[in-house]
């Protein structure tokens, strides 16, 4: 007998069903379809007005406007080859359809070896639209020597965290690691974000574009993105090419450091492909007065993308292979309770050595990064089903000045493995709504490697999560609102050893709502305001509830890992506390001001998060490793607020100034105390003038003391007393924040068709200075001038 369905599941089916066939009943009559996009220079980035784009083989096309816009109306087929035409350019043939919209076409002189080149958006975007992200393009001359938390240094509201030059994270609005998603081309980025010492291992010369969104990005996003989202868009093949490709390679004076790239890609009418490789060696770096011992560095990497187009759905493969080797600065370690006194604050560094050399010893870390992914395009007459999964290898390898042949051995020995799931659905505009729903799916398995003759810093964990979410847009006139909501679920499984190396095991959930809204006013065609408030949400990590011993610079314990009793601290045992998930919420607004020669955005926010997991100096342990502060980590209510500017003013065509600034406050409101490492006010200018073939900048810069910091208690009152007495609650620090500092950068830039010749000189005063966000400002001083060459030919 066959099975008869129930009564609410075939309700529900129906509803389903009827669902579908509404949305697909949304396709557009025949010849009434329009193609709009925009022609530009592929050097300047200029518009080209008049160019000239038909469908080949027909009498149908357009002529472009003054801005290089055009619109070909009364299209009847579903793909179409456009044809582009521009006296003096390389004509272009593209093959278009209607699931890619708005394509944006850069033609290619006939003086230059390159091809134009035809750039698609997506029929429907993803991102929320009141969080409009800030778009940064970077160049090989950018990417090289540099880490991919750099490419980010120059934008406003933005500043990095740093162990040394080579240990190197993103801060946004203050807040960084797991408060700042990362995703790396398309991927949520897996990595142990729990480390301040831990950076993200994305290859920098897989960077071409980074998008910044300041906002709380949960909704779409995921748990995590209290201060914002970092999207690393790696460059992408395009169809129709010649097979075409670049070289590059750099040198740095400082740390004599060599990196070269070296991509290759071509593109058919539905199949193109893309392959790059690139390396870098880096010595020890130097400050102004000395060596830094020890801070080496090895890079290398290489990657492999598809995309293929049929009629009703497109497959993009993407893969790629980060290794690295990175030196620590050797004199952060220290023998004894005198050393670490004599060595906090200290002119010269312990253990610096008066040469330079290529070799990384102890301490240092070894990174590998792999990425697998495969995504799929799915059109349904107007609808778009986006289906992407994707398979990340995070290894890191820690290695600590120890004694005998556990100097050789690992102190800490991790295998990350992630597994990601996301499906997007992104329905078809109806009237002035428009709107995505997606479903993201995420598992980890985290594994200590055995023979560190150590007890783990962090135990085995599994982490499992799926969320759900959908966001909804509505325009009416000069204003679009905009909301979104989202559930998440995430199951924590932990296995590790205890201080007496018994076995513990721990199994955990947490679920969360969370909402976003906001809205677009252009006031007129010159001024217009976004704001957006959403809140946010992220579970403890491993780190702060389980992180036990010795990493690196420091010791931590986790909240779970000890107990303040009076007069001491124990760490003999698991101790489970209350915690709770931290809680956010984020109001932002951005007031933008656009003229012919004048741009102008500010930028206000304020951000409460509640249950806010931080770490705090406790006091000095002795050890048979030597010396070393030690950090607790706890739970508060904080609240930072600050804002961001940028104004931008073209003198002429040649000549072009842009200014930007930023500032953040961050308190402890439950304990009314500051919070160490909290970006200070800074202010940077860059003025630019193109000469002939010659560009020429100037980039001053100015780091204001962090004149709002926790009280002093350092090393020499713990040698002087072991006991030394202070409230439990009050955040104290080590060393004082560092001066103010004054610094100057220049570049200048030599192109000539597919040739470019790239002079940078950094720190030009050899100024002595320290970053209150580099967790080495405790032991040395950061880098003295350098000096950048690049060369790099298109072909």
């Amino acid at each position: 007998m066959a099975h008869v369905p129930d009564a609410p599941n075939m309700k529900l089916g129906i509803c389903f069903l009827a669902l579908i066939f509404f949305s697909l009943g949304f396709a557009q009559n025949a010849c009434d379809r329009e193609i709009t996009g925009q022609v530009l220079d592929i050097d300047t980035n200029e518009p080209l007005p008049f160019a000239t784009v038909s469908i080949k083989n027909t009498q149908i096309g357009a002529v472009s406007d003054e801005s290089g816009h055009f619109t070909i109306k009364n299209v009847c087929d579903d793909e179409v080859d456009l044809e582009v035409r521009f006296l003096g350019y390389k004509t272009a043939i593209h093959h278009h359809d209607f699931h890619h919209s708005s394509p944006v076409i850069y033609m290619a002189s006939d003086e230059t070896m390159l091809e134009s080149v035809v750039v698609e958006e997506k029929l429907n975007a993803h991102e929320l639209k009141t969080l409009e992200p800030k778009n940064i393009s970077i160049n090989a001359s950018d990417r090289s020597g540099s880490t991919a938390a750099d490419l980010l240094a120059k934008s406003s509201g933005v500043s990095t965290l740093k162990t040394g030059q080579n240990v190197v994270k993103p801060i946004v609005h203050g807040l960084h690691s797991n408060r700042v998603l990362i995703i790396n081309n398309g991927v949520r980025h897996a990595y142990q974000a729990w480390g301040n010492e831990h950076a993200p291992e994305i290859d920098p010369s897989q960077v071409d574009r980074i998008q910044l969104i300041k906002g709380a990005s949960t909704v779409r996003y995921g748990p995590n993105a209290l201060g914002g989202v970092i999207l690393f868009d790696a460059p992408q093949p395009a169809y129709n090419q010649p097979i075409s490709g670049g070289v590059g390679m750099g040198y740095q004076t400082n740390g004599r450091s060599i990196s070269t790239e070296l991509s290759v890609k071509q593109g058919y009418e539905r199949h193109a492909w893309q392959v790059s490789i690139n390396g870098t060696k880096q010595g020890d770096l130097k400050a102004p007065d000395y060596f830094l011992t020890n801070t080496g560095k090895e890079e290398f990497g290489y990657s492999l993308s598809s995309k293929h187009h049929f009629s009703w759905i497109d497959v993009d493969f993407y893969a790629s292979h980060f290794q690295q080797e990175l030196g620590l600065l050797r004199g952060s370690i220290n023998g004894n309770l005198t050393d670490l006194a004599n060595a906090i604050g200290a002119t010269v560094p312990n253990e610096t050595q008066d040469h330079f050399s290529y070799d990384i010893n102890t301490p240092r870390q070894e990174t590998v990064h792999d990425l697998f992914k495969l995504k799929f395009a799915i059109f349904v007459g107007e609808q778009q089903f986006d289906v992407q999964y994707a398979y990340q290898r995070n290894e890191r390898r820690e290695f600590d000045v120890r004694r005998g042949t556990n100097n050789d051995r690992p102190a800490i020995d991790l295998l990350l493995k992630t597994h990601t799931l996301d499906v997007d659905w992104d329905h078809p505009s109806r009237g002035n709504f428009a709107g995505t729903f997606g479903f993201q799916a995420f598992y980890q398995d985290n594994d200590n490697i055995p023979g560190t003759n150590t007890i783990p810093f962090v135990p085995n964990y599994n982490n499992s999560s799926i969320g759900v979410f959908g966001v909804e847009s509505l325009t009416r006139g000069n204003t679009t609102y905009e909301a979104g909501i989202r559930y998440d679920f995430l199951n924590m499984n932990v296995r590790g050893r205890d201080s007496s190396n018994d076995i513990y095991r721990d199994n955990r959930n947490y679920q969360n709502f969370t909402f976003t809204a906001g809205l677009i006013h252009q006031f007129n065609e010159k001024l217009s305001i976004r704001t957006n408030i959403g809140t946010a949400w992220r579970s403890p990590n491993i780190g702060e509830l389980f992180s036990f011993g010795r990493h690196q610079i420091r010791y931590e314990y986790g909240i779970w890992r000890y107990n303040l009793p009076p007069g001491g601290i124990s760490t003999s045992s698991i101790f489970t506390k209350a915690t709770e998930n931290e809680q956010g919420i984020k109001w932002i607004s951005t007031l933008h001001l656009q003229k012919t020669t004048f741009e102008l955005e500010f930028t206000p926010y304020i951000n409460r998060i509640n249950n806010y997991f931080f770490i705090r100096p406790y006091g000095i342990t002795n050890t048979v490793r030597g010396a070393f502060p030690y950090f607790l980590y706890d739970q508060t209510t904080a609240l930072y607020y600050g804002a961001d500017l940028d104004i931008r003013k073209k003198w002429n065509d040649q000549t072009e100034a842009e200014l930007k600034a930023s500032y953040v406050y961050a308190e402890d409101i439950r304990n009314d105390q500051p919070f160490i490492g909290i970006p200070p006010f800074n202010i940077q200018v860059e003025v630019s003038r193109r000469m002939g073939n010659f560009t020429f900048l100037l980039n001053p810069s100015w780091t204001a003391r962090q004149n709002h910091a926790p009280p002093v208690i350092d090393a020499a009152q713990f040698l002087d007393s072991e006991n030394v007495t202070f409230d439990q609650a009050v955040i104290f620090d080590f060393l004082a924040p560092p001066a103010s500092f004054f610094l100057l950068n220049a570049s200048i830039q030599y192109d000539r068709n597919d040739f470019i010749v790239k002079l940078t000189g950094d720190n030009l005063l050899n100024t002595s200075y320290r970053r209150y966000t580099d967790q080495y400002r405790y032991f040395a001083d950061d880098l003295g001038t350098n000096f950048k060459i690049f060369l790099s030919y298109s072909f």
